[in-house]
């Protein structure tokens, strides 16, 4: 590859430029990322404990799955500030958009008009994560990694192979999606054996690496408790009512994206003189499975999109009409050209590295960089100067609350899920709209301090409160405000 074409810019640099910065400069604002820096912040002070160090209702269990996400946005945060989980996010995006480029140059090596259609339904599909500093980045980067080596393999590259293993190991204590790779090599080297049989002794060296990359998961803190995680976590009752493991919602603009994206790709395969399984294998399975859970629908978009455009090369050619057959031809033959001679990967590297420059010259303070309309800033601060106890707090702040007060102060509640044996997301459910049974979770939890949110529905528990009386306001910031409990000093001191 020439200098030129390493400088000059190709589409996917170009959006990976745009995307990039304008990441890289956002402030903070995914509540997740909060439970992420705290559990981070705790390895790295304490190291790992099976005991949820962040609330006393966490009975489940602590299970730190993706604690090298959160180590990461620690010591970044130490170096950039808050700039750290904004640029690591912008980082992650940038290098997926990057690598799905190439992955689809090795499913379609003329780049043209039909691989930007593809890449940007992908992308439409993948931008509602964007805007969430959450680990959710690395299962993209990862995937897309582990799909760019899977086709070299299908190339006849069987070096690749022994990264299989490393990337298992990274993955299984970065993000939950770990289980996706070797499902994925798995499967794309079970349907190249039925596509070329007389490969298939390199297809069972594949699935021998899968298997491996599957096993060595066990290498982080769950152990070999891990293998079973994924199945666990997705039958919890309280997983159901998470918005992003719910069937895909098409009240959501980039679920149509993706819908239109499958119906283009199977119209292809159907067109197709001869269909590839390799592809074809894992697409159908991970692409009906994001259609009962649309969590997976950034993941099975791109193989979706793949199979479309392995398929494209060989399917039945459509005449355009004759007045917009010659102006697309040609827009696409420049278009080609473009993508093949330009590479340009430098210029968002350049410009995330400046980027990180400047904060690192001057950093902000991560409680100046979060977007103040969605954290109560003035509320976590006025409870770190209020002796330790327990937080009765809504579901979304909880991890919040753990950083920036510190786990002295246990939240009742968290986005984390998992710790929280079902009994407490019933009695939060009580709570939150006053059901039958809220005075009973109230008095069992006897919590020290209330931080709520002030509409509905979070006004009825602050109605019943102020009728009941024994609370005074601490502090009010924008949409959440700062009760303490009025204790006699009797029954503090027995406390």
């Amino acid at each position: 590859m020439n200098r030129r074409a390493l400088l000059l810019p190709g589409p996917a640099a170009l959006l990976a430029l745009y995307f990039g910065v304008k990441l890289g400069v956002s402030p903070l604002k995914h509540y997740d990322l909060f439970f992420h820096l705290a559990g981070g912040r705790y390895v790295l002070e304490h190291g790992f404990n099976r005991v949820d160090p962040f609330s006393v209702t966490g009975t489940s269990g602590w299970v730190p799955h993706e604690w090298g996400f959160g180590v990461l946005a620690v010591l970044l945060t130490k170096v950039l500030g808050a700039a750290g989980p904004a640029l690591l996010t912008a980082s992650l995006v940038a290098a997926n958009l990057m690598v799905l480029w190439a992955a689809f140059g090795r499913a379609a090596p003329r780049r043209g008009l039909l691989a930007l259609g593809a890449l940007s339904l992908v992308l439409i599909v993948q931008a509602y994560t964007w805007s969430q500093e959450r680990p959710f980045h690395v299962g993209h980067l990862l995937f897309a990694l582990t799909v760019l080596g899977a086709l070299a393999w299908r190339a006849r590259n069987d070096r690749v192979l022994w990264f299989a293993p490393l990337m298992g190991v990274a993955w299984a204590n970065l993000h939950g999606s770990w289980l996706l790779g070797p499902v994925f090599l798995g499967t794309t080297a079970v349907g190249h054996a039925l596509d070329v049989p007389e490969q298939r002794p390199r297809a069972y060296r594949a699935i021998a690496a899968s298997i491996v990359m599957f096993l060595v998961a066990a290498v982080s803190p769950s152990g070999p408790s891990i293998w079973l995680y994924p199945l666990h976590h997705s039958v919890l009752k309280s997983t159901q009512n998470i918005n992003e493991w719910v069937p895909l919602d098409l009240a959501m603009g980039w679920s149509w994206a993706y819908l239109l994206l499958l119906g283009i790709a199977i119209f292809c395969v159907g067109q197709a003189p001869v269909r590839r399984v390799a592809i074809l294998l894992p697409a159908v399975g991970l692409g009906i499975a994001a259609l009962k859970v649309q969590r997976h629908a950034p993941f099975a978009s791109v193989l979706v999109a793949l199979a479309l455009l392995e398929h494209s090369l060989s399917g039945r050619t459509y005449a355009w009409p004759e007045f917009l057959r010659r102006p697309v031809r040609a827009l696409d033959e420049r278009f080609a050209r473009w993508s093949a001679s330009a590479q340009g990967a430098i210029w968002p590297a350049l410009a995330l590295l400046l980027l990180a420059g400047v904060s690192w010259q001057r950093p902000v303070p991560v409680e100046q960089g979060v977007m103040r309309s969605r954290f109560p800033m003035a509320c976590f601060e006025a409870l770190r100067k209020l002796p330790p106890g327990k937080v009765l707090n809504r579901f979304i702040i909880g991890g919040a609350v753990s950083y920036f007060a510190g786990p002295d102060y246990k939240v009742f509640i968290d986005s984390r899920n998992d710790p929280f044996p079902q009994p407490i997301h019933d009695a939060y459910t009580h709570l939150v709209w006053g059901e039958p049974g809220w005075e009973e979770s109230l008095a069992q939890y006897d919590p020290d301090y209330l931080l709520w949110d002030l509409e509905n529905p979070g006004n009825i528990l602050l109605d019943q409160l102020q009728v009941r009386g024994g609370w005074r306001e601490e502090a009010r910031e924008g949409n959440y405000v700062l009760w303490v409990r009025n204790r006699s000093s009797a029954s503090s001191s027995s406390r």
